[in-house]
């Protein structure tokens, strides 16, 4: 049986981490303004390895930059 690695985007990273959580939760706890965080989370801007860190801790995930 071959697996297929599923390769995820960086937003669908967060979507997948933020468990029922909110947008609006996520960007009052990284305090980052809900309007750029959904900039992000479309695509139409790119995260920093800095905000990535920051969700990652708040978040207790293991999200990657890729």
């Amino acid at each position: 049986m071959n697996r297929l690695k599923v390769i995820l985007s960086v937003p669908e990273q967060v979507e997948e981490a933020l468990d029922g959580r909110t947008q609006r939760w996520l960007s009052l706890n990284i305090r980052m303004p809900e309007n750029e965080l959904s900039k992000r989370m479309k695509g139409k801007k790119p995260f920093t390895q800095e905000e990535i860190d920051t969700i990652n801790t708040v978040l207790k995930a293991s999200i990657k930059l890729s």
